[in-house]
């Protein structure tokens, strides 16, 4: 975190209206934390989500609270289609729809270089299994894991790049 922007959030820089944040530490009911947009929007920061001194929204874990669901901690924007909604987290993209997901990564230094895989994007429905990873691993590659049938048991996991 040294390179942590005083006086600058992610909301500040980037559009948080649709998206809520996981972090790995513990809320009230002793899972993982989710803010959600009104917050993200209003100057929200913390020691795992920051804005970087290169202008870089940040995110940081390590070992910590997870979600009901999960094997490991995360920090994470995932977005709400609908934000207003009654059940934001219901609503996802349409399957008969045109989306995309862009950005570029960074990955820092990792607590295990020898075998630390880091997921930087995911895609998946409601209640669903992921359907795409994209994994960093150890040594810079870059990886795409999809589920290449209905059980979702089963992987193609084609090399990005490095």
């Amino acid at each position: 975190m040294a390179n942590r922007v005083a006086g600058m959030t992610p909301g500040d820089k980037f559009d948080l209206a649709n998206w809520k944040l996981t972090l790995p530490t513990l809320n009230s009911e002793g899972s993982a934390l989710e803010v959600y947009p009104v917050d993200l929007s209003n100057h929200y920061e913390s020691d795992w989500f920051y804005m970087d001194s290169d202008g870089a929204m940040t995110f940081y874990t390590t070992n910590g609270a997870t979600t009901p669901n999960a094997k490991y901690p995360r920090s994470e924007l995932r977005q709400l289609c609908n934000p207003n909604a009654d059940d934001p987290e219901a609503y996802n993209w349409g399957i008969d729809s045109y989306n995309y997901v862009e950005g570029v990564y960074r990955v820092g230094e990792l607590d295990d270089p020898d075998g630390r895989k880091v997921i930087i994007q995911q895609i998946h429905a409601y209640d669903a299994p992921p359907l795409v990873k994209i994994q960093y691993q150890s040594g810079g590659k870059v990886y795409a894991l999809i589920k290449t049938d209905a059980s979702g048991d089963t992987d193609e996991k084609p090399l990005l790049g490095t």
